[in-house]
């Protein structure tokens, strides 16, 4: 479901929750504290009087000084019997917007963080990126020392990677180019890009995360199912293809099939035409990409304006 449409369907549920929680207090109270049925109930009438009056063009200050007493009484009444004053007032999640979602014509903080949380879910990494983030990313791992024919060091080269990703990250709205993030297994690639999707959530855009083995599964599973099971399946397809940023990781290790290289080009051409960026991780280096993919898929997982790093050094795994 759109992130946006889910969101609106949460505020509506506290809406909807509020007052059936309002309800149950009121009736609490009316059981244990039964004056106060009727002390609402002459506040109520007084304040259709006072409307009456209102209307009329009428003076409604005598009213409002005995809807003002009968308050009084309710809460000194709700005070000694051990309920705060408010207890029986409609409650929010939160108060500012009143769970409208909107303050004004403004969007509210806790309808963004819906949406972000919703984004967050479809992103298939939530729970990952609590601990794989640039908060957590380790950067002296990266061995200072050189390494054999590479022109810098592992440390030097990671941190060049790291300046150029923040600028991806700070100019998402205006990218449109693939990153292709390549090198020996244990080097950190999974956990770099992982922590450019939670940067890129928390700007409130749509993340989506598959292995490339997954991503493969899925697109034929969703392909070749019977109408009823594909309906189901729908919604997830799209989102491949409509998500601001889709991450592809580990590529290159699915087994190699040509349906598999056929769905590939799909999507990588489709997001291409839109304008939106996949960013891929894979231990393959782009002569050996070319050779397993081709040349047709090749063009367009490189071209673009894409990004290419390779990150090298020792086993992080082992540090």
């Amino acid at each position: 479901m759109n992130p946006n449409k889910k969101a609106s369907q949460i505020l509506e549920q506290r809406r909807k929750d509020n007052k059936i929680n309002q309800a149950r207090r009121i009736e609490e109270i009316y059981k244990k504290i039964p004056q106060i049925r009727s002390i609402n109930r002459q506040i109520k009438e007084l304040g259709f009087s006072s409307l009456k009056l209102a209307s009329m063009g009428m003076e409604t200050r005598e009213k409002e000084q005995e809807i003002n007493k009968l308050s009084k009484v309710k809460e000194d009444l709700l005070r000694k019997n051990g309920y705060p004053r408010d207890y029986m007032d409609l409650k929010y999640h939160h108060g500012i917007c009143k769970d409208t979602g909107f303050i004004g014509n403004n969007i509210c903080s806790c309808r963004r963080q819906l949406i972000i949380d919703q984004k967050y879910d479809q992103s298939n990494i939530k729970t990952r990126l609590r601990e794989e983030n640039f908060a957590s990313f380790n950067i002296n791992l990266f061995s200072k020392n050189p390494l054999d024919n590479y022109p810098v060091s592992p440390y030097t080269n990671i941190q060049f990677i790291l300046r150029d990703i923040r600028k991806f990250i700070d100019n998402f709205a205006y990218e449109n180019g693939n990153i292709y993030i390549y090198g020996d297994v244990g080097r950190g690639k999974t956990f770099l890009v992982n922590a450019i999707a939670k940067e890129i959530l928390d700007k409130n855009f749509s993340v989506v995360y598959m292995t490339s083995t997954k991503l493969f599964k899925f697109l034929n599973d969703y392909l070749y199912a019977f109408e009823d099971r594909r309906e189901n399946l729908e919604e997830k397809y799209q989102l491949i293809f409509t998500c601001d940023l889709l991450i592809i990781d580990d590529l290159g290790a699915e087994a190699s099939r040509a349906s598999d290289r056929s769905n590939l080009f799909d999507v990588v051409n489709e997001r291409m035409n839109e304008g939106k960026p996949i960013i891929f991780s894979s231990n393959l280096d782009e002569s050996a990409l070319l050779d397993f993919y081709g040349s047709r898929i090749f063009s367009r997982i490189m071209g673009n304006n894409s990004r290419i790093y390779e990150i090298y050094g020792e086993d992080l795994r082992l540090s």
